[in-house]
């Protein structure tokens, strides 16, 4: 499910992708110079968590064009999800091995707060 809605937001929010990528190296041309196609989509899809009015809009056009509602709200959620466990540095030993994170970027473990 996540790999095809992200394909499908992906596609469906090219142009709002574009336009982010372009304010963003307006901004600062040389921190985000080496991201590529995946790395703005998940820079814009951080951006707009935070903007109600954003996700709100992005929701509405996702549902008119078929995306389904629980897909939708179920890959947002993981979103936040993720993001927050990012600025809690709260991770499981299996989400560590998983994706690869390093020792000094954990504050605290837990067994219960899991993405995976």
């Amino acid at each position: 499910m996540d790999l095809l809605i992200q394909k499908e937001l992906n596609t469906l929010l090219k142009k709002e992708i574009r336009n982010f990528k372009n304010f963003m190296l307006d901004e600062d041309y040389n921190q985000f110079k080496n991201y590529d196609s995946e790395g703005w989509f998940s820079l814009f899809i951080y951006s707009i968590i935070n903007d109600s009015n954003a996700l709100k809009q992005i929701k509405l056009k996702s549902i008119k064009a078929g995306i389904n509602q629980k897909d939708f709200n179920e890959f947002f959620y993981i979103s936040m999800k993720w993001l927050r466990k990012q600025e809690l540095g709260l991770w499981s030993w299996y989400e560590a091995d998983y994706f690869n994170i390093k020792i000094e970027d954990w504050k605290e473990s837990t067994l219960t707060y899991t993405l995976i």
